[in-house]
């Protein structure tokens, strides 16, 4: 039987969901735009799952824009930088193990000269970004932009992106300095940590549906989007715009008047509505969630150190466990301890260190073993050697998020990312490692006897 364990690389629709996206297609079609009886309540329907995001994520429901997805909530953040008249060029900071859709494209405008850019190295203790690194990299009159993520699809390792806004702000008041945005790809926190950005207080996160049980779109937070209009925001130098409330953004395309004048486009109502009802779902469940993941991690984490006791030739190394030791361990770390997640936390990395689902493991040699060859042994089971959207060619030499965290590339290269959801139970959990254990006793076997 298949077991699915890569739940950070997407999610199934929720039933809701599904039933939501339905009714909206078949009875809510109509143009939400028009004026009449029909597009109004169209209309309706997208501002109240603008409405559940909004609650996700406490902050007002006028702040959030709906995207394509991640990718384009991203991009729409640095193309708001990147196309400004500021004197220097605009520089950007960012960590070393970001999603590839906020690394990339920082690059490549990097190289074409759009922008300065500093990626600044993990600890390899924790798995997080050191927060000293981040100030150290600011530049007054110069920096624009920070972009931290809350949780690394990888490794689980959750920012004190708290602490970097907290510090960045200090910064500014130091240096008399023109103020720094900041900006965080949530895309793995929603729906398995509390997240509360009126007291984060970034200026920009990104959302993405598929993640939390919803369908392939995105959403943007802009702080004080509901405050300025369009013309607000695209004029003049953005780094003079010194507004704390009002966060600026400059459209990647334009056309109609849609989603207050910074996304073109008439909206997707079914996917929208798809949205609205997996964000109601986690603003309703979310401890119930969190510690069902925690529980199946815990018993994951046991299982396999079990398992593989007897494997003498091999260690399974968990990160987090194993391989780090992190510096601030909170009340939740897989040491059996259950926590009330009922109010949102001012610093989760106080409470968590990783997120509740999400158990990356090394095979440690010699022999070394590639974690391609021991998948392709495990057919039944569903799990990835890193994120998803790497291609095969840039995974050939291991993960680099784990590189960056002081893996050595045989390490790297041996690396199963196993991530839980809300539905996995023991058995799949017995069974998943079950399939991993006979396949690396198989490739022993068969590739390393008498090595």
């Amino acid at each position: 039987m298949s077991v699915y364990l890569d739940y950070n690389s997407t999610t199934p629709l929720a039933d809701e969901a599904v039933d939501a996206m339905m009714h909206a297609g078949k009875f809510s079609w109509q143009n939400p735009s028009c004026s009449y009886t029909a597009g109004l309540k169209v209309k309706s329907i997208i501002s109240l799952s603008r409405a559940e995001v909004a609650k996700l994520l406490s902050v007002p429901e006028n702040d959030i824009i709906f995207t394509s997805g991640g990718t384009e909530s991203n991009f729409t953040v640095f193309n708001t930088f990147c196309g400004s008249r500021a004197k220097p060029k605009p520089h950007f900071v960012c960590s070393a193990v970001e999603h590839p859709s906020v690394l990339l494209p920082l690059k490549k405008m990097r190289e074409s000269g759009c922008i300065d850019l500093t990626v600044v190295p993990i600890n390899e203790q924790t798995g997080m970004v050191n927060v000293d690194d981040i100030v150290c990299a600011l530049r007054p009159k110069q920096t624009a932009l920070v972009s931290v993520m809350m949780a690394n699809n990888e490794t689980g390792a959750i920012m004190p992106v708290e602490e970097v806004v907290r510090r960045i702000r200090l910064w500014e008041c130091e240096h008399s300095a023109h103020r720094v945005y900041i900006h965080s790809d949530m895309a793995q926190a929603i729906g398995k940590l509390p997240i509360d950005l009126s007291r984060i207080g970034v200026d920009y996160a990104t959302i993405v549906g598929h993640k939390f049980y919803g369908p392939r779109i995105g959403c943007l937070y802009v702080r004080g989007l509901s405050q300025s209009t369009q013309d607000q925001r695209i004029k003049g130098d953005l780094l003079q715009n010194d507004d704390p409330e009002k966060a600026p953004l400059v459209p990647l395309f334009y056309g109609g008047g849609q989603e207050f004048g910074f996304r073109a486009g008439t909206e997707n109502t079914p996917m929208i509505a798809g949205l609205g009802k997996a964000a109601a779902l986690v603003n309703e469940n979310l401890s119930v969630y969190i510690n069902h993941m925690l529980e199946m991690r815990m018993f994951l984490e046991q299982s396999l150190k079990d398992g593989f006791a007897a494997l003498k030739q091999i260690r399974v190394c968990i990160f987090g466990l194993d391989r780090c030791a992190p510096a601030k361990i909170g009340h939740v770390h897989g040491c059996g301890e259950q926590t009330s997640v009922q109010s949102k936390s001012s610093d989760l990395c106080e409470r968590f260190h990783r997120l509740p689902n999400t158990v990356n493991i090394t095979f440690q040699g010699p022999p070394w073993i590639d974690s391609r060859q021991i998948l392709s042994f495990c057919p039944m089971l569903q799990a990835s050697r890193g994120a998803a959207c790497h291609s095969d060619d840039e995974s050939q030499g291991g993960s680099s998020v784990l590189q960056s965290c002081g893996y050595s590339a045989d390490e790297a290269k041996s690396a199963i990312r196993l991530s839980l959801g809300r539905e996995t139970t023991r058995d799949d959990i017995t069974k998943a490692v079950d399939y991993l254990l006979a396949a690396v006793r198989t490739l022993i076997e068969r590739d390393f006897s008498g090595a």
